[in-house]
């Protein structure tokens, strides 16, 4: 099995938090015996059975995954969503389910179709999962919590995989 990791963020121009959860996370993934490497995405020959997008996918990539056969696993800080107060999250919510429905085309740039779209969302806290099923309706069957995103000998969702 093949994991191809993808981030957007270059490491070169923020180091520190993604950057180390994701070497952690490649690291623990080889130490279980899987296949890692980072996405070419210049290279049309390249093959992975799964894409591990460290942030937000574009869900039309998604879609793009699944046509080619490959299983997307989506795994987004939402730490600065997570300290927002309640009475902010539900308000957020409010707005996106109406822009949702009444402007469908201004928000597809926002993606969050994505998380229904993943074949799994890894979460680092409970409170981030509860966060992407409450505001981007992520299913349930579909998200995981790992904490810190490198835990993965311990996660039942690599099952859905191997």
């Amino acid at each position: 099995m093949r994991i191809l990791v993808h981030c957007t963020l270059p490491f070169s121009l923020a180091h520190g938090g993604q950057q180390i959860q994701i070497e952690q996370t490649i690291a623990a993934l080889r130490s279980i015996g899987l296949d890692v490497e980072p996405l070419r995405w210049w290279d049309d020959r390249q093959t992975g059975d799964i894409i591990h997008y460290f942030g937000r996918m574009p869900a039309d990539q998604i879609e793009l995954a699944h046509q080619k056969g490959i299983r997307v696993v989506m795994a987004e800080l939402l730490t600065a969503t997570g300290s927002r107060s309640r009475r902010a999250l539900w308000l957020q919510r409010i707005i996106s389910r109406t822009l949702e429905r009444i402007a469908p085309r201004f928000v597809h740039a926002f993606h969050w179709k994505a998380y229904r779209r993943a074949d799994a969302c890894v979460a680092l806290t409970s409170w981030e999962a509860q966060l992407m099923q409450y505001l981007f309706d992520a299913p349930a069957e579909r998200m995981h919590v790992v904490p810190n995103g490198v835990e993965v000998s311990c996660s039942p969702f690599l099952a859905h995989f191997v």
